[in-house]
């Protein structure tokens, strides 16, 4: 069975980005201390980099080879995710939560921002280096880069359509995820279900919504500046809407987790006033 050509130049692409992040992410396991501030910038703008550098290859992978394609690329990225980028949030929306809740100092907020905006930034410049540099069979990687540099908005619905999807979408997504993931989980739901759930979700969302992100890091790397929407709208469709749904999603858990505290609180009373009338 013949393979088809995208679909070689599509795995050189995925093959190089892992290759070269993985590559890096040793370099700095050896060369600087683990627990250092520097080390964990490193890690996060790695992991950053090779999540949005590949997300522009997806669209070859949808376009030359179909949905079906598309779906299982995105679970096997996810599961690449899950082994590689060691302790990187890839998204601005995790850590802004802990900062929030007081679980992340501000000064390590602030180096994990950074780490992720220098990532996106130049996701789309090693992306196109990589389009133009590397072995290729087929013209799908001079498609997609004119298609990239001539960009779009897809939204086949009013645009507040669009928002609420992303503020529900987010929300949901962290309520899912949050439990798939929690320590009570077997290691590997933990590992298998994040991609596979959010394969279906982006699937599903390309297939019948549109553009989408529910990130807003991605939605900067893939759709800022392109046509068909303003920077107000990017923002509150993009930005602040998706921060909503997730932070929404955080103090749903915070609340459940307070009530729980002093449900338990009250167990504890009720036991030792129990001990002491026995005694």
């Amino acid at each position: 069975m013949e393979v088809p050509g995208p679909l070689i130049d599509a795995a050189i692409y995925y093959l190089t980005v892992i290759f070269v992040c993985e590559a890096l992410r040793h370099v700095a396991d050896r060369v600087l201390d683990r627990k250092g501030t520097t080390h964990r910038f490193v890690i996060e703008f790695l992991g950053t980099l090779q999540v949005t550098t590949t997300i522009y290859e997806n669209a070859v992978i949808d376009i030359h080879l179909g949905r079906q394609a598309f779906a299982f690329t995105l679970f096997s990225m996810g599961l690449v995710f899950a082994l590689c980028t060691r302790t990187a949030m890839i998204s601005p929306l995790a850590p802004f939560e802990q900062f929030v809740f007081g679980k992340l100092k501000f000064s390590e907020f602030v180096q994990t921002i950074a780490a992720q905006f220098s990532a996106g930034y130049l996701a789309f410049t090693f992306a196109r280096n990589i389009w133009l540099r590397m072995y290729s069979t087929t013209d799908a990687h001079a498609g997609i880069l004119g298609l990239m540099e001539s960009c779009g908005f897809n939204h086949p619905y009013p645009i507040y359509y669009h928002l609420a999807f992303e503020l529900i979408g987010t929300f949901i997504v962290r309520h899912v995820l949050s439990r798939a993931t929690s320590e009570s989980r077997d290691s590997r739901v933990r590992f298998v279900f994040p991609a596979f759930f959010m394969a279906a979700v982006f699937t599903t969302t390309v297939t019948y919504v549109g553009d989408q992100a529910l990130d807003p890091l991605v939605a900067s790397t893939l759709f800022y500046g392109c046509r068909g929407l303003t920077f107000q709208h990017f923002m509150l469709v993009y930005w602040i809407a998706p921060t909503i749904g997730w932070m929404a999603s955080a103090y749903y858990d915070s609340l459940g987790e307070e009530s729980a505290k002093k449900k338990l609180a009250k167990e504890k009373k009720a036991e030792k006033k129990r001990a002491k009338k026995t005694n």
